[in-house]
């Protein structure tokens, strides 16, 4: 059986690329694993300008929400058939996927993006292209009509 790591994030484009990808991948042949970064304190500075009550408090409601966009997302796979697991991961959002995949052996990597460009893809970056650029395996990156 193949192995699928969808990365989501409880965005709308997120959430596009869940029923988007169970639609494409068929159940008898797919295991799909639904994974969620929550990103380093260190990526955003936090932890040197906020005491460690607040950081802890911060990390805290992360994983609460963390919970509910895998179990929201594994739910849908979950309602079509497949068998499907969830992981919960904090680090470098696009480095963590990649390592989870090559961990997983995953044979495919599914993310939604919001389609970026121009300065905002510069400045912003993106998860989606370090991905893409880095994963040991195919990388399927939906983008959902009109966005």
């Amino acid at each position: 059986m193949k192995k699928a790591l969808v990365a989501v994030d409880g965005s709308e484009y997120s959430k596009y690329a869940v029923e988007y990808v169970s639609d494409l991948l068929n159940k008898d042949s797919w295991e799909v694993v639904v994974l969620h970064v929550i990103p380093s304190m260190e990526e955003f500075g936090i932890e040197s300008v906020a005491p460690p009550s607040l950081v802890a408090q911060l990390l805290e409601e992360l994983k609460e929400n963390a919970k509910k966009i895998v179990e929201e997302s594994a739910k849908v796979f979950q309602d079509k058939g497949f068998k499907v697991s969830t992981l919960i991961k904090e680090g470098h959002v696009g480095k963590t996927i990649v390592e989870t995949a090559k961990e997983l052996d995953a044979d495919l990597i599914a993310l939604g993006t919001r389609g970026l460009s121009g300065i905002k893809a510069i400045i912003l970056g993106s998860v989606a292209r370090y991905v893409a650029n880095h994963a040991h395996c195919p990388v399927l990156v939906v983008r959902k009509k009109g966005a």
